[in-house]
């Protein structure tokens, strides 16, 4: 009996980086035995302007922050979770037989392009998406003289 011989032996290594960057794009992590947060973001480009949509249910107004700084739009802010929120002595605990919703700490950054308008970046908040709108400027482009 012969035995095959695979003439790509490199393909298995091949694959398994590929299976590797699959599983770590895809991966839930998690910090101190609670999956760290990482609200979804939509980026749309339209004609005049960039919008972010991100979906923050259950996030006070007051515990997010909208900063731009050196090109870079940064959301930020947390979600408690409901027993900690609950302050009121009288009510009953809970017990909890499964927690799937996550909460915590969150930051999403994104590097914009140069042809903003920083100064009149808006965000809005509405059902629990914070919609963050960066106009766009037009871009200037002047001949430079050559000196002799």
């Amino acid at each position: 009996m012969l035995a095959t011989m695979n003439t790509r032996p490199l393909s298995v290594w091949h694959g398994l980086h590929d299976d590797m960057q699959h599983w770590l794009s895809t991966a839930d992590w998690y910090t101190d035995g609670v999956r760290a947060w990482k609200p979804s973001v939509d980026v749309v480009e339209e004609t005049e302007s960039y919008i972010f949509r991100a979906d923050l249910p259950g996030v006070e107004l007051s515990q997010i922050d909208v900063l731009f700084d050196d090109g870079v739009l940064t959301i930020k802010g947390e979600r408690h979770s409901e027993d900690v929120r609950a302050k009121d002595a009288d009510k009953e605990q809970s017990a909890y037989h499964r927690v799937e919703r996550s909460f915590g700490s969150f930051k999403r950054s994104f590097r914009l392009p140069d042809a903003i308008d920083a100064d009149k970046i808006s965000a809005k908040s509405d059902n629990g998406v914070l919609e963050v709108r960066v106009p766009k400027q037009e871009k200037t482009q002047r001949k430079i003289e050559i000196q002799s």
